[in-house]
Order: C-alpha cells, then sequence, then structure tokens
C-alpha cells in the first residue's frame, strides 16, 4: 500500500468540489445516528477536518492510519490484528479506504471491524461507473432535484485510481459481491446513499449484528 503522504498532495489539490461534496454526506450520515454515537474511530486520514469539525460537534474522535507522517492518535495496519480496540468505539468511519487492499484482504478488515465496533460502521467506497445525471432546480424550491442514470463498467478492469485494487462496478466486483461481502462479516445495512452529483462515492451504514 502506497502512503498518502508520498503522494506529495496539496490540501488545496485534495479538497476538491467533489470531495467536499463527499464530507458533507460524512458528516450526515455520522449525524443521522443521534445520541447513540459519542466515541468515534476514523481510520485512514489525510487532514483533519472531518475531525475537527465532529470534535466541534461533540464527538470523542480517535484518528487511525498506517502512515505516521499523518501523525494519526493510532498506528493501524487493518492487513494486521487490531482486536485489541474491540468495544471502544460506538462507530467507526472509513472513507475511501479498504479499496487500498487487494479484496481478499478488504474482507478480512471488514470482518475485524464489524468484530470491534459497539454499534456501526459508515463506509465509502468507488463505484465505477458509465454516468448522467440532471440536477432539477426551481427558484423557489428549497432542494435541487435530480435524475441519475448510470451502468456499472462491468466490461472493464482499470480503476479509476492507480492506488486502488479494487473498485465496486469494474468486471469480478459487482455491487452483489460487496453486499455479501458485508453480510459475511455480520453487519446489516442500516443505509446506503449515491449523491447524483458525485456518484463515484457509494455510501454504507452499517449495523453490527448482535444475534
Amino acid at each position: 500500500m502506497q502512503l498518502i503522504s508520498s503522494l506529495n498532495l496539496k490540501n488545496s489539490e485534495y479538497l476538491s468540489k467533489d470531495r467536499l461534496i463527499s464530507y458533507h454526506h460524512q458528516l450526515r450520515l455520522i449525524f443521522t445516528l443521534g445520541s447513540q454515537v459519542k466515541n468515534i474511530l476514523e481510520i485512514g486520514i489525510f487532514n483533519s477536518l472531518l475531525t475537527d469539525i465532529l470534535k466541534r460537534n461533540g464527538y470523542n474522535v480517535t484518528t487511525a492510519d498506517i502512515d505516521p507522517n499523518l501523525e494519526p492518535d493510532i498506528i493501524l495496519d487493518l492487513t494486521n490484528d487490531f482486536s485489541t480496540l474491540k468495544d471502544k468505539f460506538d462507530a467507526i468511519v472509513l472513507f475511501q479506504v479498504l479499496e487500498h487492499l487487494p479484496y481478499e484482504q478488504s474482507e478480512e478488515a471488514l470482518k475485524q471491524l464489524a468484530l470491534i465496533t459497539k454499534k456501526f460502521l459508515v463506509i465509502s467506497i468507488p463505484y465505477n461507473a458509465q454516468f448522467l445525471a440532471l440536477q432539477i432546480k426551481y427558484s423557489y424550491a428549497h432542494r435541487s432535484r435530480y435524475l441519475l442514470f448510470h451502468v456499472p463498467k462491468f466490461w472493464s478492469t482499470k480503476p479509476v485510481c492507480n492506488e486502488h485494487y479494487w473498485e465496486m462496478g469494474l468486471k469480478g466486483y459487482p455491487k452483489k459481491r460487496i453486499l455479501d461481502s458485508v453480510a459475511k462479516a455480520g453487519l446489516t445495512i442500516k443505509q446506503e446513499f449515491i449523491d447524483p452529483i458525485h456518484p463515484y462515492h457509494y455510501f454504507l451504514v452499517l449495523e453490527k449484528n448482535t444475534k
């Protein structure tokens, strides 16, 4: 896995309009969990934007990353055993992280994450598809309306990002395979979401099975 700090990214380049849209939905989905969530583990960081906003809203946030240059609270390799973190966090959040591991390793990581979280796992993964999105907005309407047409690129094996081992929608990685992995990990889908403006990020709010 290539460390993000080795890519020489600047915050101004990383914080594109599309990524800021993604940040909005990360926060919104966490907020919808309400008072059930107080302590959060954020895995995979580049800047402190998400952490800072969550802390300003009263959450206790611990950061974790494999890259020590990012100065996370915990150095964490998802391919190793991290069961010592069990039952410390009401929710674990990781956005655009799992695809940086080979699929079999990401499946095992998902199982461990399901084991250690108290209640929830909130993730996003890349959804590689051809799409057409239309926005309809009226002067006096409070919200825009959207139409989204998209077809997974099942004929292709090439991820959008060179650092990704896989992306949902590509050949060999249909949505059903990813959702089967979620179920096998002992997680139930509480909510799934795609923003028509930026449908490349596919969000899942997952709840730990208690049975």
